[in-house]
């Protein structure tokens, strides 16, 4: 084995961004406002190691991230690890360093891992280690504007040198759209917060009964001022030698409050606006205000030219499907959990309780 495994602890995380260590690297493992995010977790403890770096003569041929979180089921607090994000060398891979990555951080957590569907590539470096069962979530994407460019480029990097065409083709398509598309109104008695208030919390608790993870105020404060994406139309040096999501032209995450006209809240909704993509990444309401979460939607779709759109809640998900909305396409989306063993007990005890989209590392990327 030529390669060394360092770990570093909440606590160690801001000296080591702050090191001329840290700015000399070739490849970062984190990005400074990442890394500023999870000093400042409040359900990360300080010893808790988060970032694992694998080193070959001082450079960096790998490394393994993790998220501190809880679950919290009936006032009973269980500490857990989100793997968030793994890196190898192209040239190491295939050498061992991601398995002794993954034995070292199993380890040290106690094999408390919670991690959403790998790549390919990967999933059986997880699965032959028999401490994981498997749980799906069922979605949807919708597609509201033609994006061709994004799409083949994506698929067939040999496409590229065609992308100025391709652009050309979508800028002619939505044109279309535009001029044939419904023209949706922003709803009325709803409310975009920057902090969560106390009859918010109120209306999270009654109704995270089944959430594994229960988000509350300190928490989601937390998320919305601490993100790991930040909207910039450059590329810095850390971000452009960072292989995970670090930089967007657009970013914005949206905590909306829905009310009735008696100034009731009926609805908590957190969306998520990354370049041309809206995402719904939690929803608590009363079925009264579903009509109004999906007219939000609508709108945030048509006012920022988003051209698709991801959500993971069945009831959202009927009522698109069964009434009017400007999708040109639509296809079914499958998302995959992976749980320690040593969490059966809680799905056995309350069969009921499931992962959403936002949960873990998915909220911030």
């Amino acid at each position: 084995m030529n390669f060394q495994i360092k770990t570093y602890t909440a606590s160690q995380l801001q000296e080591y961004i702050n090191s001329d260590d840290f700015k000399n690297l070739e490849n970062y493992p984190i990005t400074p406002h990442r890394a500023l995010s999870h000093i400042n977790n409040p359900r990360v403890d300080k010893e808790d190691k988060l970032l694992y770096i694998a080193f070959e003569n001082k450079k960096v041929v790998g490394y393994r991230l993790i998220m501190a979180d809880k679950i919290v089921i009936d006032h009973h607090e269980e500490k857990v690890g989100w793997y968030s994000c793994v890196w190898v060398h192209p040239q190491k891979r295939g050498s061992g360093i991601a398995k002794k990555l993954v034995e070292l951080s199993l380890k040290d957590w106690n094999n408390q891992i919670i991690f959403q569907g790998p790549v390919k590539e990967s999933k059986n470096l997880y699965t032959k280690t028999n401490i994981f069962n498997e749980t799906f979530l069922n979605g949807l994407r919708a597609y509201s504007r033609f994006d061709f460019h994004y799409v083949f480029t994506t698929k067939f990097p040999q496409l590229n040198p065609f992308s100025f065409l391709l652009k050309r083709i979508d800028i002619c398509f939505n044109i279309l759209v535009d001029g044939f598309s419904s023209k949706y109104l922003m709803p009325e008695n709803i409310e975009l917060i920057n902090s969560i208030d106390s009859e918010t919390e109120n209306f999270l608790h009654k109704h995270q009964t089944n959430s594994l993870f229960k988000r509350s105020k300190t928490e989601l404060d937390w998320i919305i001022n601490f993100p790991w994406i930040i909207e910039s139309n450059e590329i810095d040096n850390i971000s452009a030698n960072y292989y995970f999501s670090s930089i967007a032209k657009k970013y914005q995450l949206l905590y909306a409050k829905f009310y009735s006209p008696e100034k009731k809240v009926e609805a908590f909704v957190i969306f998520q606006i990354r370049d041309n993509h809206l995402s719904i990444h939690h929803a608590y309401f009363d079925i009264s205000q579903i009509k109004n979460i999906i007219a939000f939607t609508y709108y945030l779709i048509q006012k920022e030219k988003l051209n698709f759109f991801s959500v993971y809640d069945e009831k959202l998900i009927e009522y698109i499907k069964s009434n009017k909305n400007p999708f040109i396409f639509k296809k079914n989306l499958q998302r995959g959990f992976y749980y320690s063993k040593n969490f059966d007990h809680y799905f056995k005890k309350n069969p009921r309780l499931s992962f959403e989209a936002g949960d873990g590392d998915m909220i911030f990327t």
